[in-house]
C-alpha cells in the first residue's frame, strides 16, 4: 500500500507516503486549487508553469478529437439494411484513405459496423423464420411425407 501511495506521489506531512500535498495555486476566482500537487512540486498538473504547453497541447488534442466526433454526429444514417451498410462502409473507408475521419475514429465506427452487421442478419433471419412458422402453421406448404 505504501508502495502504491509512493508511485503516486502520495505524501505525509512528516514526509512519509500517506497523504498528498495540495496544490498552492489560486483558481481563477481566488480559490485555493484543490488539486493535489504533482510529486515534488508545488502545484498541480494545471498550474504547473513547467508543464503549460503540454497541457494546452493536449487540451487542443481532446477538443479536436471532440469536434470530430461531433461532426460524424450529423452524418447518421439509417444502417438497418445490408446494402446500407455496405454504402456506408464504403464512404467510412473513402473519408479514411481522404485523411477526412482519423483512423482512429474508423476503426471504432467498423467496429460498430461489425455488430450492427450482426444484429441486421439475425434479424432478417427471425423474419424468415416467423414467415416459414406462419405458412407451417395455416398449412400454407406442404409436408414432406415420411
Amino acid at each position: 500500500m505504501e508502495a502504491e501511495a509512493q508511485r503516486y506521489g502520495a505524501r505525509r506531512s512528516d514526509g512519509g507516503a500517506g497523504t498528498q500535498q495540495a496544490c498552492e495555486a489560486r483558481t481563477k476566482r481566488g480559490a485555493a486549487c484543490r488539486s493535489f500537487a504533482l510529486p515534488d512540486g508545488q502545484f498541480c498538473l494545471s498550474h504547473d508553469p513547467e508543464r503549460q504547453m503540454t497541457v494546452r497541447q493536449a487540451r487542443a488534442k481532446g477538443g479536436a478529437a471532440a469536434s470530430k466526433l461531433r461532426a460524424l454526429e450529423g452524418r447518421r444514417a439509417k444502417l438497418d439494411t445490408p446494402s446500407a451498410l455496405m454504402h456506408f462502409t464504403g464512404k467510412l473507408i473513402q473519408d479514411m484513405l481522404d485523411g477526412t475521419t482519423p483512423v482512429d475514429v474508423g476503426r471504432a465506427v467498423l467496429y460498430g459496423i461489425s455488430i450492427q452487421r450482426q444484429l441486421v442478419e439475425s434479424g432478417d433471419l427471425e423474419q424468415r423464420l416467423s414467415a416459414l412458422e406462419a405458412r407451417l402453421e395455416g398449412g400454407g406448404a406442404k409436408r414432406w411425407s415420411a
